[in-house]
């Protein structure tokens, strides 16, 4: 298995007109994992399109806590020339109620809520909860990779929901978010760049690069783990992007559904021409790729 971490993910990753994968961020003061998934080789001659499908963290207004992404009306413009017309929140009912996405009046889009229970960073997600509570004492990267398999095998048909979405030209540009852009909105876009053909190793980096533009996150969290009495180096991995963990996840889907499309068809129950319609919708001739470095360049 060809491994990825955060740091092949941010090294040196192209050559002469090659975009390095970390120029995927779109710099607006106040985000810090706001990227265009564009760009991205998908095989056949085809590339993922730019400025069609975006992932981010939560945004909260302008004085907001600063442990998400904060809107300003200085940077008002940067957001509207987005263009972005659908936003899907893919947070927990009670985060979104307890923290309010601003991205819709950031952006003017229309907001989506496909809620997934279970979340890692963020600052009421379930994990960070039973921390608190003293019913986790610590979190490994096997407990991050099981989260993972267990939210796809739960969460196949909110997925498939998303995708959908995607799929509709009607619909985009979309941005997806969670709370930290990390887990649940890494599992969808993982989901559907492994749908358009990506290469593996390159969706792999993708979901890493987070942990690169998001370093050391949770030392953010610091009072809230020493209040409950809980070590920061024993949940340092909650707020981290291992490799280990992603692969571990598009393994789980290889092995028990036969791969991402056929665990969308037979889980989440969407249908073929769903899935064409998705890739017509975000791919198209490709003109540039990005170069992943994984134990040797991509691709060999």
């Amino acid at each position: 298995m060809i491994r990825v971490t955060a740091a092949s993910a941010k090294g040196e990753l192209g050559r002469a007109g090659i975009m390095p994968i970390e120029n995927t961020r779109i710099q607006i003061p106040g985000t810090s994992n706001l990227r265009d998934v564009g760009g991205y080789p998908a095989g056949e001659g085809m590339s993922v399109a730019r400025g069609r499908l975006f992932r981010s963290e939560v945004l909260v207004g302008e004085g907001g806590n600063d442990i998400h992404g904060v809107w300003s009306a200085a940077n008002a413009h940067k957001f509207q020339e987005l263009g972005i017309r659908t936003v899907i929140d893919l947070r927990a009912v009670h985060e979104v109620e307890r923290t309010p996405s601003y991205w819709k009046q950031a952006t003017g889009a229309d907001m989506l809520e496909l809620p997934i229970a279970e979340g890692g960073e963020g600052t009421d997600t379930n994990f960070i909860r039973r921390l608190q509570a003293g019913e986790m004492a610590r979190f490994t990267e096997a407990d991050l990779a099981q989260y993972y398999r267990d939210t796809l095998d739960r969460h196949a048909r909110t997925f498939a929901a998303a995708a959908t979405v995607l799929a509709d030209v009607e619909r985009i540009p979309v941005l997806v978010h969670c709370s930290a852009g990390k887990d649940r909105t890494g599992l969808l876009i993982a989901l559907v760049l492994e749908v358009l053909g990506a290469p593996r190793p390159l969706t792999v980096a993708d979901y890493a690069l987070t942990g690169v533009l998001r370093p050391n996150r949770v030392e953010a969290y610091a009072p809230m783990f020493q209040e409950a009495g809980v070590s920061l180096d024993d949940v340092r991995v909650l707020f981290e992007t291992p490799a280990s963990a992603m692969e571990s996840a598009l393994q789980h889907l290889d092995d028990q559904y036969g791969g991402t499309a056929l665990y969308l068809l037979s889980a989440g129950g969407i249908s073929r021409v769903v899935l064409e319609r998705l890739r017509r919708t975000l791919l198209v001739r490709s003109q540039a790729f990005v170069r992943v470095q994984a134990d040797g360049a991509y691709p060999r």
